[in-house]
């Protein structure tokens, strides 16, 4: 430590001498060992930084020395914009008289600042950037590394192609912009330009230079995960307003009074600790403050509650229902809309962080969701995904009733989020339970919660009612799209779900589900269908082998499922009037000539035209796309479960 504070000191007292005296400065050569080992080894702070930057500028050393001096530029973190602007501005304004190796050296230095994000490069430089220095090769460098999808215009592709026809041994870089600008927007570039080696094209960054950027680049890295720590032990994260508005969370700032004689000796107050290590060795004998609530502010307080004595979970628990009661109950209206959603975040983070429900939470959001209180929808239902340990009478007398009332009143956002909810408080329940690597042997750490009912009953009532509600709701909005890729999402996790977990459970997407997803325009709702039905296939094939009987109907139905739509697919046959296909045709004739059993197959599906468009008008032109071969060859690079479902279910395309 004191060998870098010698250096630091020597190395700006270098930068002052030269700053001073110029080329006629004497001790060059050493002060730039202090300064090179300083930059390389810690990087130099940015108030030398800017020092050097002014040295570089406006004295003359010649090429050499300016190397030299121009790879010294390394941060301790980042380099400011003003020195980044000012370094830039130097070399546009001197390009003409610079020495061709200190050009070089200046635009690796900027390359490797940006790759190594030490250094911010705004809007405006870029423009200033790419409309003053295409042609040149070294920055066309800058112009390949600071390019976003949002940069290719027409107008900067016209400006390179006028660069690249202009040089008739056609440059490299510019090939290598166009190419870059190929892979974004490839509409823009014409087909000619091929992809580059972009190590063919630039010269690498010198090693010295190189390593140390990436050294800065790593400790900028390093401090920032350092300010996310610190983060998890600021305790006073309330503000007081002018208006001195009432708070809901306490403050952290006072423990137990009492005689030292008896505080135990080797005690720490939560103040002391600084970091992660430090609460983990020293949590059981940290000193806890008198309300144990306050404790919700950060990822440290979650930890010191989450392993606790039992009678300080005891009193955290009755403190925390009696704040959410108070705040959402009994004095509505007397705090801010902020307090209030700050302690359903602060429960909710603390809930993930124990990866458990709260039990006393439980009860709060039965009494709560009593009142039909519609402002904090969106918070509680976040509460309810951590209902770990649910019991079966909480679920069939107190939350679903109130769950289902919200969800007839509710929008199709609002739906869509509430089947988002039950997916997610099925999956934290099967976390909890149902899976032998992360199955709780023992009670769990805060308050020793356990089970009260069979993991069985409590996920065959939650997949009961999230099943109603979502035949309910597509039925409600005419199978509108978000509602039915949501529904898919719960289905197809449900499924990875149930064929990893212990439990002999399998439940199976209803059919408005699955025919409503064949049936959609969206071809990705239409691939997703098909997937899960071929991991249904999957399934039904290993409970075949191991005769469990259980499943039969499921069997079944899937069976129907694959008829169904294989027959549409594939045989024309989507409205079928034979009784082993699911789609009826009572009144067909009514539309005239329109033959609906051939609008669903594979060739002339609605989720698959635009798909059949593109293809034959934009990427291979005068190729048609006619017969349901052709059709699969398509499926097989754009929705390749829709093909792999084909293969498998339809005999003459299995090899």
């Amino acid at each position: 430590m004191e060998e870098d504070s010698e250096d630091a000191k020597l190395s700006s007292k270098f930068l002052n001498n030269l700053k001073e005296k110029g080329k006629s400065f004497d001790g060059f050569n050493d002060g730039l060992k202090i300064l090179q080992r300083k930059a390389t080894t810690k990087g130099l702070s940015n108030e030398d930084i800017d020092q050097l930057i002014n040295i570089i500028i406006h004295i003359d050393f010649g090429a050499v020395k300016h190397i030299l001096l121009i790879k010294c530029l390394v941060p301790i973190y980042k380099i400011s914009n003003k020195a980044l602007k000012l370094m830039i501005t130097w070399f546009l304004s001197s390009l003409d008289d610079l020495k061709i190796t200190v050009a070089i050296i200046t635009m690796q230095w900027i390359v490797g600042s940006v790759k190594n994000m030490l250094v911010f490069i705004e809007l405006q430089t870029y423009d200033i950037i790419s409309s003053i220095l295409f042609q040149e090769k070294h920055i066309a460098q800058v112009i390949y590394i600071l390019t976003k999808p949002e940069d290719v215009t027409r107008r900067n592709v016209s400006r390179i192609l006028f660069l690249h026809k202009k040089h008739s041994n056609r440059q490299k870089h510019t090939t290598a912009l166009l190419s870059l600008f190929k892979t974004y927007k490839p509409e823009l570039v014409p087909e000619r330009i091929e992809t580059m080696n972009i190590e063919s094209v630039w010269r690498p960054i010198p090693e010295i230079l190189r390593i140390a950027l990436k050294d800065a680049k790593d400790r900028t890295e390093m401090q920032q995960n350092l300010n996310e720590i610190t983060e998890h032990f600021n305790w006073n994260i309330s503000k007081f307003s002018k208006k001195k508005e009432k708070l809901l969370l306490p403050s952290v700032g006072y423990f137990h009074i009492g005689s030292s004689i008896f505080k135990e000796k080797d005690a720490k107050s939560i103040f002391d600790v600084y970091s992660i290590n430090e609460l983990g060795q020293h949590y059981s004998s940290i000193e806890l403050p008198c309300n144990a609530i306050s404790l919700l502010v950060n990822m440290a307080g979650y930890h010191l509650l989450t392993y606790a004595d039992f009678h300080f979970q005891s009193r955290f628990s009755y403190n925390l229902y009696n704040t959410l009661r108070r705040a959402f109950i009994l004095e509505r209206g007397k705090f801010s809309k902020t307090e209030m959603e700050k302690i359903l975040d602060m429960t909710v983070e603390f809930s993930k962080y124990m990866q458990q429900g709260i039990l006393v939470v439980n009860l709060f959001i039965d009494e709560y969701l009593y009142l039909n209180s519609r402002e904090y929808d969106i918070k509680i239902l976040e509460l309810l995904q951590w209902m770990t340990f649910i019991s079966i009478t909480e679920v069939q007398q107190t939350i679903l009733p109130h769950i289902k009332n919200m969800f007839y009143e509710s929008s199709i956002t609002l739906k869509c989020k509430i089947i988002e909810t039950c997916r997610i408080l099925i999956t934290n329940i099967f976390i909890n339970q149902g899976f032998d690597e992360c199955c709780q042997k023992v009670p769990a750490p805060f308050l020793g919660q356990a089970p009260t009912d069979k993991i069985t009953d409590i996920i065959s009532i939650l997949i009961k009612i999230s099943k109603d509600l979502i035949i309910t709701g597509l039925n409600a909005h005419s199978y509108n799209i978000l509602l039915l890729s949501e529904s898919l999402t719960f289905y197809e996790v449900l499924f990875e779900l149930e064929s990893r977990s212990y439990i002999s459970s399998w439940a199976i997407a209803p059919a408005p589900v699955i025919y409503a997803a064949f049936a959609t325009k969206n071809c990705a709702l239409v691939n997703r269908i098909c997937a899960l039905i071929l991991r249904y296939l999957e399934m039904a094939e290993i409970l075949k082998t191991q005769n469990m009987d259980d499943f039969n109907e499921n069997i079944e139905t899937i069976s129907i499922y694959i008829t169904d739509i294989a027959g549409a697919f594939w045989y024309n046959k989507a409205f079928s009037s034979q009784h082993d296909y699911f789609f009826k045709s009572p009144a067909l004739e009514e539309f005239g000539n329109c033959n609906f059993n051939l609008q669903l197959n594979i060739n002339n599906h609605y989720a698959t035209l635009p798909y059949k468009h593109v293809i034959t008008k934009e990427f291979l032109k005068g190729v048609k796309i006619t017969t349901k071969e052709d059709a699969i060859n398509v499926a097989e690079q754009y929705y390749p479960a829709v093909r792999e479902f084909l293969k498998q279910v339809i005999p003459e395309l299995q090899e």
